[in-house]
């Protein structure tokens, strides 16, 4: 079952439509569908909807990886969302001061298990500690999904994400044709669209799992 998923040629007909250039005399529809493209990778990498996992190899006394192997590929990632052991999530700290809060001593800490992880830049990764021996985490990323190369690919990420893809590709064809005005009018539409999206799935309150639903918290009664 589910639904049959978009191809190239509805979206580029959507966006070529929204901009008023039904015909692409403005914009050309390699030119549209190559500007969804970029589209569904930047939303995909802010959402990390359609997501891809791999083994990762770890050393002994080693906390920094380079990681720019998996930036690359059929299997690219382009934003590392969570790092397990075995079944474990690793906690995500976002930057190397968190680090250095939770231990002031974490380039030299050595354990018998991974506790979390942060990036460095865009190709380096973080785990703390290290260990003794060598070992494996899963990464798991966001996909850098497949280019739009024909009117007849479709598209990765479900279809209840499309408006968000057709809207920033739409942006990016106002900017091209200097229609600012209606561009910002259009960017600020979509942020708003996308901060419901962006809602973390599980938050805790105090003890308990909070129900998230549409960009609301209810914590549970008491």
């Amino acid at each position: 079952g589910g639904l049959v998923p978009d191809v190239a040629k509805s979206l580029t007909d959507q966006v070529l439509r929204r901009v008023r250039d039904v015909h692409g005399l403005a914009h050309s529809r390699d030119l549209a569908r190559t500007i969804l493209s970029h589209a569904q990778r930047l939303i995909n990498s802010l959402l990390g909807i359609v997501t891809t996992s791999t083994t990762f190899t770890t050393y002994p006394h080693q906390q920094f990886y380079q990681i720019s192997g998996l930036l690359t590929g059929s299997d690219a990632i382009t934003k590392v969302m969570a790092v397990k052991e075995d079944s474990r999530d690793l906690t995500h700290l976002i930057n190397i001061r968190q680090l250095h809060h939770l231990d002031t001593r974490w380039v030299r800490a050595i354990g018998p298990r991974f506790d979390a992880w942060t990036q460095l830049g865009r190709d380096m990764l973080i785990i703390y500690p290290a260990k003794t021996v060598g070992s494996t985490v899963t990464i798991v990323g966001a996909k850098l999904t497949t280019a739009l190369t024909g009117e007849d690919t479709a598209l990765e990420m479900p279809n209840e994400y499309h408006d968000h893809i057709v809207s920033l590709a739409e942006i990016m064809l106002l900017a091209k044709q200097r229609d600012l005005t209606q561009a910002v009018r259009q960017l600020q539409r979509l942020s708003h669209a996308l901060k419901t999206d962006t809602i973390p799935p599980k938050l805790h309150v105090g003890d308990h799992p909070a129900i998230v639903n549409a960009g609301t918290v209810t914590p549970p009664k008491q």
